[in-house]
């Protein structure tokens, strides 16, 4: 798969990084380089139907299980998660990558005993919670290795298009394949309202 974006740069800044600016607004570079960080998150984790690369969620074998909206209750969902995988012979450690708004909310709750609900998560988990755009609800899965396979082809490249007096156009793009290697090696996690 390829993920290709446009860009801007104004020749204006263009002409001030010749002289030796340091500090050159590159607002549209980093917006087109967080699309295609988006587009990769997206593919890895949902899939791409129209280049056929079948992504996590899609691809596990285990029903996704529900994790509640009141975050004190959270670890429930999490550890029955991480049980589900011990019972299918996935070992761990294990990663919860999360979407930005349950991350956020994670981050800003405490558990009962007053710690916080972060590190409650990673003692149940033996590994990272990661904010991960483009993921919807959250998905607990095996870091043991082995179980999903990403190659990129072509990392971030960029690539000329035109001009004209006011603006170069740029593309940024990256080529990459994904495949689930073992399917029973994650679980997906949808939010409760």
């Amino acid at each position: 798969m390829e993920l290709r974006t446009q860009f801007n740069v104004s020749r204006v800044q263009l002409d001030d990084v010749e002289r030796g600016a340091t500090d050159p607004d590159l607002t549209d570079l980093d917006e087109a380089v967080r699309h295609i960080a988006l587009g990769e998150n997206v593919t890895v984790f949902h899939g791409h139907q129209a280049s056929g690369l079948r992504g996590i969620i899609e691809s596990t074998s285990h029903e996704p299980i529900p994790l509640d909206g009141d975050m004190e209750r959270s670890p429930d969902g999490v550890a029955r998660a991480v049980n589900v995988l011990r019972q299918a012979g996935i070992e761990g450690p294990y990663g919860l990558a999360i979407c930005p708004d349950i991350y956020t909310r994670v981050i800003e709750s405490t558990d009962f005993g007053g710690h916080l609900l972060f590190d409650h998560l990673r003692e149940i988990l033996g590994g990272p919670l990661v904010w991960a755009p483009g993921v919807e609800g959250g998905v607990v899965l095996s870091l043991r290795g082995g179980d999903f396979q990403f190659d990129c082809g072509q990392d971030l490249s960029i690539g000329y298009l035109d001009h004209d007096a006011d603006v170069v156009r740029l593309y940024v793009e990256e080529s990459f394949s994904f495949r689930v290697l073992e399917p029973d090696a994650a679980v997906t996690l949808h939010l409760e309202s």
